[in-house]
């Protein structure tokens, strides 16, 4: 197998714990931090991967950049303290 593709929607059913005995409904997909979906379900958040992927991760350069209060478009620094 080269490739897979795994499809989620919300309001699909999964079976979270470690015997798989507990049913959740997905209420929404997001992406955390690091740029790795995250489903949202009735029993919490939950990791869609066990790995990262490298290719849905920020760039280093966008992530300094968010880490040091600098905004993406320009060069000053975003004084706003709500960020």
């Amino acid at each position: 197998m080269k490739s897979t593709t795994i499809t989620l929607k919300v309001g699909d059913s999964i079976e979270l714990g470690r015997f798989k005995n507990v049913t959740a409904k997905i209420k929404d997909i997001k992406k955390d931090a690091h740029g790795q979906p995250v489903i949202v379900t009735s029993k919490g958040d939950k990791k869609v991967l066990t790995f990262r992927l490298k290719k849905l991760e920020p760039k280093a350069k966008d992530f300094l950049r968010r880490a040091n209060g600098w905004t993406n478009n320009s060069r000053t620094k975003n004084t706003n303290k709500n960020n």
